[in-house]
């Protein structure tokens, strides 16, 4: 499915960056570097430098960079993959890929999907759609809005549809890698008004249906698929990469109907787990367009759960992410429920906005002032705190009972002690930063295969001379307090807390990287091809996970 490696580096010999960025903002190019005004931001005066020797970039402004590549993406909005042969095309160059007969088998099954959706969309235009329509109109869509989010409908006349693909040539096993038929080869939908799933390249992967009757669940999703991972797919419409890059930031919210809500309302920056089970997969995801997320799950016990999760989810992103919340009125139970009864307060709603802690606080406190219960619950959420957010939230939650930090800080440390009289002292149950439960964990692995370091732990250590000096002084002193003895793991742990591992030290390194270049005074482009390096092989380990 993907291009060969070596046809992009041969390819990547064949362009000059100049060529694409000169096309596309204003710039100068002397010799074989230049500075032009970057289109990523507004700026009047040119603060964006790149050179065709590296084929690379960078903005001292907003500090996006990157390779050749990299810059026809962003300019572009498509994918990596997407721009690779974007630039191949201007130049005429045939790229080869790693595994063409799995390229083709993606291509044909995304043809398929491609006329099963023709279906449902011919079918929302007929008669047999009243029913749905009208549902849609009551909850504030029209027809033009149908048409402009694609959503579609399939009836009840199954035949009909089988007949449809059969003259098409589409088979039960087809449908079935497609994510249509379940494990007892029963088709998913019927009766149900559905909302296309889109993969980044906006092509259509799966769909989310909503039922007209009381026939199964009131929502139910394609199966995992050729071309459906439900742990990393969101639901989003086509303006979705275009309004995130003119926001800066994304909404998540919980439901379908919230998504459209929202795009009505003039913010098209938003996406849904299709439901309250967000993956560290989706966040990744986000995290790659936008480090600040604006959460808004429903108004219902599930939603705050679900909410409470987010808490330990963000630390195991690669990156930093700020995330607040929207505080919904209490009449509401979801963003769509507002858009139909209220959409001019959501203007309101949208600048009582809190910090994910914060939010979650004064959740708790509207339903319980009892000071021990409320510290119970904080301790709880500051397991998944970095030292700096814990103090920061210590100060927010003294104003919130009025009591001093001091003493809420005795009260933790004391609870602290006695959970470790309590359980064993193992890494895993001590209230830390999650990278150094992976640490910990590559750190035992290391020990008990003697030292030995494949491939993937030596990039590991390249990374972070701190891990470094630590293997380097357990090979010299050993292990004397036994700390990593009794560390016990699963491979899958393991593996993932390699990916971790390696993600968490990388980004750190990059930012050291970009340091290096803007502080030095004769630019080293040779530091931004380490980054790109890494960047490179961040992408490698994020699809890991």
């Amino acid at each position: 499915m993907g291009i060969a490696r070596n046809s992009i580096e041969d390819l990547k010999k064949r362009t000059k960056i100049s060529d694409f960025i000169l096309s596309t903002t204003t710039g100068k190019l002397r010799g074989s570097k230049g500075m032009a005004l970057c289109p990523f931001h507004g700026e009047k005066t040119a603060s964006m430098s790149f050179t065709d020797v590296e084929n690379l970039f960078h903005c001292f402004g907003c500090k996006e960079g990157g390779d050749v590549f990299k810059y026809v993406q962003e300019i572009n909005n498509i994918e990596f993959q997407d721009a690779v042969e974007f630039v191949a095309d201007n130049y005429g160059f045939k790229l080869s890929y790693t595994d063409a007969g799995q390229n083709e088998d993606f291509k044909k099954y995304q043809s398929k999907m491609n006329i099963i959706s023709e279906y449902f969309i011919e079918t929302m235009e007929s008669k047999a759609s009243k029913k749905a329509i009208d549902y849609l109109k009551s909850r504030g869509f029209d027809i033009s809005d149908i048409k402009k989010y694609g959503v579609s409908f399939i009836d009840s006349d199954l035949e009909k549809f089988k007949k449809y693909c059969k003259n098409n040539e589409i088979n039960n096993q087809d449908l079935k890698r497609l994510g249509f038929m379940s494990s007892n080869d029963n088709f998913l939908f019927k009766n149900r008004i559905l909302f296309p799933i889109l993969n980044i390249r906006t092509e259509i992967v799966a769909f989310g249906g909503r039922a007209l009757d009381d026939f199964g669940p009131k929502y139910l999703n394609s199966s995992e698929s050729l071309l459906y991972k439900k742990n990393k797919n969101l639901y989003f419409t086509k303006d979705f990469i275009s309004s995130i890059k003119k926001k800066g930031y994304v909404f998540l919210v919980e439901g379908y109907f919230d998504v459209l809500a929202l795009n009505k309302l003039g913010y098209s920056n938003v996406v849904s787990p299709s439901g309250t089970a967000l993956t560290t997969q989706q966040l990744e995801v986000l995290s790659r367009y936008t480090k600040k997320i604006l959460l808004c799950f429903d108004n219902d016990e599930a939603g705050l759960v679900a909410t409470e999760r987010v808490v330990e989810l963000r630390n195991q992103v690669g990156s930093k992410l700020e995330i607040h919340c929207l505080n919904l009125p209490v009449q509401y139970k979801d963003l769509s429920e507002l858009f139909e009864n209220n959409p001019e307060s959501f203007k309101d709603v949208l600048k009582d906005n809190f910090d994910l802690v914060e939010f979650l606080l004064d959740k708790f406190l509207e339903k319980d002032k009892d000071k021990q219960r409320i510290f119970d619950y904080f301790q709880k959420l500051s397991k998944h705190l970095s030292p700096l957010e814990l103090d920061v939230s210590l100060d927010l939650l003294s104003k919130k009972i009025n009591t001093p930090k001091d003493i809420l800080k005795k009260e933790l440390n004391f609870q602290s002690k006695n959970e470790t009289k309590k359980y064993d002292s193992s890494p895993a149950s001590k209230s830390i930063s999650a990278h150094l439960i992976f640490q910990d964990i590559v750190t035992a692995d290391i020990l008990r295969n003697k030292f030995y370091l494949d491939e993937q732990v030596s990039e590991i250590l390249n990374m972070s001379d701190e891990f470094s000096k630590i293997i380097n002084d357990l090979k010299k002193n050993g292990d004397k307090d036994n700390q990593y003895t009794n560390i016990s793991y699963t491979p899958e742990q393991y593996s993932e807390s390699i990916s971790r591992l390696y993600l968490h030290f990388a980004n750190l390194k990059i930012d050291k990287l970009i340091d290096e270049f803007e502080s030095s005074q004769n630019k080293d482009f040779s530091l931004l091809q380490s980054v790109e390096d890494i960047k490179k092989k961040i992408e490698i380990y994020q699809s890991t996970l």
